[in-house]
């Protein structure tokens, strides 16, 4: 596994900055006719389909016997990680709809609960709808994208829905993806901006450079820990699923 660790964390490494410089180029180009924005048009698609290409070759090389032949076989089926991506963007979306309304109606919400209680501190009611949303979107949603990954990655077209449903709540898969996010994602992304206070001026190059270089390596590893959650979590969810019943056994002898 180490081995494996290595090469899909340095294969996802390397694709973020291309991705990244591709996304620096988007930038550049001056959106003054209609010649640039159909070039914008055209770099966005190459974004999309590079960002595709990246994760679900990730998330085959931990499928596949072989890294770079599973590289190759998720680098084609970069549909599966736009639909993933989808899925996530959904949970995304409406967690944020529901933390916006939550903005809105706090206020009725304290009322209701000091004129039912008599005590004012509704602190944790509102800190308890933060993080359960947070749980759903990170903990939940980024399991159930990563087993939609891996289950659209290794088996396509016969994927199957409900072990990627058991996998995204099952506790074991969704603490995991959970544990490695925060460890090595989340953690090195504050320290990101970390800076000494007393630092030189020739020093501090050197420095930057240094802290980006392990803080990419640190996260490549992280999404290369969840994505490999998400194949386990799918591959264990299929071999547990419940036995056909009798009609589908007969349905699927049937010729």
């Amino acid at each position: 596994m180490t081995r494996r660790l290595v090469l899909v964390a340095l294969w996802l490494c390397a694709g973020h900055l291309a991705w990244l410089a591709l996304f620096w180029g988007l930038l550049q180009v001056p959106e003054s006719s209609l010649w640039t924005l159909g070039l914008s048009g055209i770099i966005a698609l190459l974004l999309v389909a590079l960002g595709g290409a990246i994760h679900a070759g990730a998330s085959a090389a931990w499928q596949v016997d072989g890294f770079a032949a599973g590289v190759r076989a998720g680098a084609g089926r970069l549909h599966a990680a736009i639909a993933a991506g989808l899925v996530f963007g959904a949970i995304w979306w409406t967690t944020a709809e529901l933390m916006a309304w939550h903005g809105e109606i706090s206020g009725q919400i304290d009322a209701i609960y000091i004129a039912r209680t008599g005590r004012a501190g509704t602190g944790w009611i509102h800190a308890a709808i933060f993080w359960g949303a947070m749980f759903v979107r990170w903990s939940l949603g980024l399991t159930l994208a990563a087993s939609l990954l891996a289950a659209l990655v290794g088996d396509g077209t016969s994927a199957h829905g409900r072990a990627v449903t058991r996998a995204a709540l099952s506790p074991r898969h969704f603490l995991a993806v959970t544990f490695w996010l925060v460890l090595l994602v989340a953690i090195p992304w504050q320290l990101a901006s970390w800076r000494p206070a007393r630092l030189g001026v020739a020093a501090e190059p050197w420095l930057v450079a240094a802290k980006l270089t392990l803080v990419a390596l640190a996260m490549s590893t992280g999404w290369a820990l969840v994505l490999r959650a998400g194949c386990v979590g799918y591959r264990s969810s299929l071999q547990a699923r419940p036995p056909a019943s009798a009609r589908e056994t007969q349905a699927a002898a049937r010729p």
